[in-house]
């Protein structure tokens, strides 16, 4: 299947990154298999990528140590006929993320999506393989920075007050097409670069990345404060 009963003739593979250690949590397990709604909270974005018309294959990503749960979840669940493979992540989110590419044989279109942000929309998906069809390389959902910011030295010292119309928060998914996204992986490695999303590495090699503007909701459960939005 190509992306369903849409026009959007391509075959799209959603990448699910459920290999966070969650260390700021302070938790005994991992933040992505919290309770959420009485599952594990990376079914919240699983089940909406199994259920869209646009993802045709999906890769999970998990910890070494949850592989056997998640490959018995998916049986459960009779997620098998999209989920193609469970790859164990790597040391940073960023290998994670390069273990599933290489698994890809055949896609077009690859779109990244963090486990512990369980708000993912059908919208953000459409409407960032749309996007790739016009002159872009990648599609990032975010949102436009609310309070001033400031970039400060070590010492914590103000040293310059940037216009907060530039700038914005970046989500996940993270769209992109699969050729200049494998290429970015191979460059990073084959550097020695490590950056903290998928568009920065896409950036260094010139392609263009564009932003669209989501949903504050959207968030990632990142610290413990955040667990309110859970309820």
């Amino acid at each position: 299947m190509y992306s369903g009963d849409s026009k959007i003739k391509k075959k799209v593979t959603f990448v699910l990154a459920a290999a966070g250690q969650g260390k700021r949590m302070n938790l005994n397990s991992p933040k992505q298999f919290l309770d959420y709604k009485g599952e594990p909270l990376f079914y919240s974005s699983l089940k909406i990528a199994f259920d869209n018309k646009y993802i045709d294959d999906i890769i999970i990503v998990t910890n070494k140590e949850n592989l056997n749960f998640m490959v018995k979840y998916c049986q459960d669940k009779n997620l098998f006929s999209k989920v193609k493979y469970i790859v164990e992540g790597g040391s940073e989110r960023q290998y994670s993320i390069y273990n599933a590419i290489k698994k890809i044989e055949n896609t077009d279109i690859v779109i990244i999506q963090d486990a512990a942000r369980p708000f993912l929309k059908d919208k953000y998906i459409e409407e960032s393989i749309k996007i790739l069809d016009n002159d872009c390389d990648g599609a990032i959902i975010g949102v436009k920075c609310k309070d001033t910011i400031k970039i400060i030295d070590k010492n914590g010292m103000i040293l310059e007050t940037p216009n907060r119309d530039n700038l914005i928060m970046v989500h996940t998914p993270q769209t992109f097409k699969f050729q200049i996204l494998k290429k970015a992986h191979q460059m990073a490695e084959k550097k020695n670069i490590l950056a903290t999303d998928d568009a920065s590495l896409v950036e260094m090699i010139s392609g263009k990345v564009r932003f669209i503007n989501g949903d504050y909701d959207n968030i990632k459960i990142t610290v413990q404060e955040d667990l309110k939005f859970l309820k």
